[in-house]
């Protein structure tokens, strides 16, 4: 789908909770604490269709004003990009969280790239040493996947799957312990969905 016909679909069923437009000023105030524009989209749907409430399960998070499916953590996007910048690590900066799934769990968009890769957040898992992950697919690709979709799990579809590397007792904790290094292997994400055992296995051969 092209990002005109994207933002038709949205626009023609927003759902019942999506939220009056944001004004060009939270807009900008947004872009200004983010380091980086928004993709052109998601911009222009913030400005045309409404200030979130729309997307997956209904849930992507405005800009300022924003005051329904807050996240539990931020208020909207411009509140996590201002955190994210002071984080010490750095991961975050130049990121904002889009949509809380609850449970500590979040998508985050990259708005240092252009095209706005999108990355899950996940400290559940393991450590938070891999609580930040790349799912490979842009903003416009995982919105076009939510329409018409339920969104039943975070993410997609196999999220909760588990495998011999994800049981009790396979992963190892970091939290506290920095001199042991964590040595669960992440999930591998391939076009926003998560990999089989074969494309895990396939990555860490290279």
């Amino acid at each position: 789908m092209t990002e005109d016909e994207i933002f038709e679909a949205i626009r023609s069923d927003a759902g019942p909770d999506v939220l009056p437009v944001a004004s060009c000023e939270a807009v900008a105030e947004a872009e200004e604490a983010i380091g980086y524009p928004l993709p052109s989209l998601l911009r222009r749907l913030y400005l045309e269709v409404g200030n979130g409430g729309f997307g997956p399960r209904g849930g992507i998070i405005g800009v300022r004003g924003y005051d329904f499916w807050s996240s539990d953590i931020f208020a909207d996007i411009t509140e996590s990009a201002v955190e994210f910048h002071t984080e010490s690590s750095g991961r975050r900066a130049g990121m904002i969280q889009l949509l809380d799934w609850g449970c500590a769990i979040a998508s985050l968009l990259d708005c240092r790239d252009p095209e706005g890769a999108m990355w899950g957040w996940d400290p559940n898992l393991c450590c938070l040493d891999h609580a930040l992950f790349p799912q490979d697919i842009t903003f416009a690709s995982w919105l076009a996947e939510s329409i018409g979709r339920d969104f039943a799990e975070p993410f997609y579809d196999g999220y909760f799957e588990v495998s011999s590397q994800d049981e009790p007792g396979s992963a190892v904790s970091t939290i506290g312990e920095e001199d042991e290094p964590c040595m669960w292997l992440p999930p591998v994400w391939v076009k926003g969905r998560k990999a089989g055992i074969w494309e895990r296995r396939h990555q860490s051969d290279d």
